[in-house]
């Protein structure tokens, strides 16, 4: 049975139960006053004084009978506040129950925006707080599924690009194009380097795939931050010089070779490489420069800057660049996976630090890495 009925049927019984009650008191009000007049039968006398009787009684009942009305009236009002009452009772359920249709009708951006300061006002807003989320949640999933498009058509054509070499090359070696030991050697040379490329394009998919469901341990340690610095740019700098980037390094005189920061070597080398990769593909001249500092963020916090002089990205792509599907220059025929700075971001993010990209005051791009200082006695 619905609210209205109840509340109508609720009504009718105060109404009937009142006004029986109030006939049942009359009726025992005249049979009391008949039962003081002695024996039924009544002669002319009799009935003169019995209609002089009535009459008094009559005028005894009057009062009841004002009351009867008097209460008739207040049930009527009642029954016309009840039936307002009900129709405000009603509406915001009509609301609620058309907005879980249009929910289910996937109509995410439909809100109630219920103004009453009643009861059903906080249900409504929290109606309304959920569709919005849901909205959101949507909203979220989509550009998910449009990034994952991007990523997949990104590693496609880095997996596309080595094997249509490799293939090419194979094809020219069976040939016979190659018909001399040099050329052969160069052959299996370019092959040789197409493989590494797809192994290394392979194993960033893999790592960032581990990390992004994070199900990649770290093996954390306490890591002298200035020398290995120094170590891994030695190692790697010969490299990348011969590739057309110079690197410049310098270091805050303050930061001590016993200031540590909790940090996997292997890792740190692996997110320095892909800034180093990301600076000579992208350089837009034939020797780009690459400056490395280490300084003090503040009292707790070391500070690695990677800044080169390249074509830089616009201000509004900053906060895009660590997303594996994003391409900060769209005019370039190279596409990419472009999950180099992403696997990056996460891995200092996993180290307890941040990660983040900003425009010199000389142009170029500046990866800026924070990590928290180790104090000696710090539980690891």
């Amino acid at each position: 049975m619905t609210i209205k009925s109840r509340l109508f049927i609720s009504n009718i019984r105060v109404v009937l139960v009142t006004v029986i009650g109030l006939i049942l008191a009359g009726l025992a009000i005249r049979i009391a006053l008949f039962s003081f007049s002695g024996d039924w039968g009544f002669d002319v006398r009799e009935l003169v004084e019995l209609r002089r009787y009535h009459s008094e009684a009559w005028s005894g009942l009057k009062p009841f009978v004002f009351f009867t009305l008097f209460v008739v009236i207040i049930s009527a009002t009642n029954n016309l506040l009840t039936l307002r009452l009900m129709n405000s009772i009603i509406r915001p359920l009509k609301a609620l129950s058309e907005g879980g249709r249009q929910l289910h009708d996937l109509n995410l951006a439909y809100r109630i925006n219920y103004k009453n300061d009643d009861e059903f006002r906080p249900v409504c807003d929290a109606f309304d707080e959920m569709a919005a989320k849901l909205e959101a949640a949507a909203a979220e999933q989509q550009k998910n599924e449009a990034n994952r498009r991007e990523l997949i058509a990104g590693i496609s054509h880095d997996l596309r690009t080595p094997l249509t070499s490799i293939k090419g090359y194979i094809e020219g070696l069976e040939a016979g194009v190659a018909s001399t030991p040099a050329m052969r050697e160069k052959y299996f040379a370019t092959i040789k380097n197409k493989t590494a490329d797809l192994e290394h394009i392979i194993e960033q998919l893999f790592l960032f795939s581990k990390l992004d469901m994070d199900e990649f341990p770290l093996a954390l340690r306490r890591v002298a931050i200035g020398p290995a610095m120094q170590k891994i740019v030695e190692e790697i700098a010969a490299e990348y010089t011969m590739r057309g980037l110079d690197i410049n390094t310098s270091e805050d005189s303050t930061v001590r070779e016993d200031t540590f920061v909790l940090a996997d070597m292997l890792y740190l080398r692996n997110v320095i490489i892909n800034i180093m990769e990301n600076s000579v593909t992208h350089r837009s001249k034939e020797r780009g420069r690459m400056d490395i500092s280490v300084s003090w963020a503040d009292s707790d916090t070391i500070r690695l800057r990677f800044a080169d002089d390249g074509p830089g990205v616009s201000a509004d792509a900053l906060d895009k660049l660590f997303d594996a599907h994003y391409r900060a220059d769209p005019s370039r025929n190279k596409k990419g996976s472009g999950l180099g700075l992403a696997i990056s971001s996460k891995i200092i993010e996993r180290m307890g630090g941040t990660y983040r990209a900003e425009l010199p005051d000389t142009g170029g791009l500046a990866i800026v890495i924070c990590l928290p200082v180790q104090q000696e006695g710090t539980a690891q």
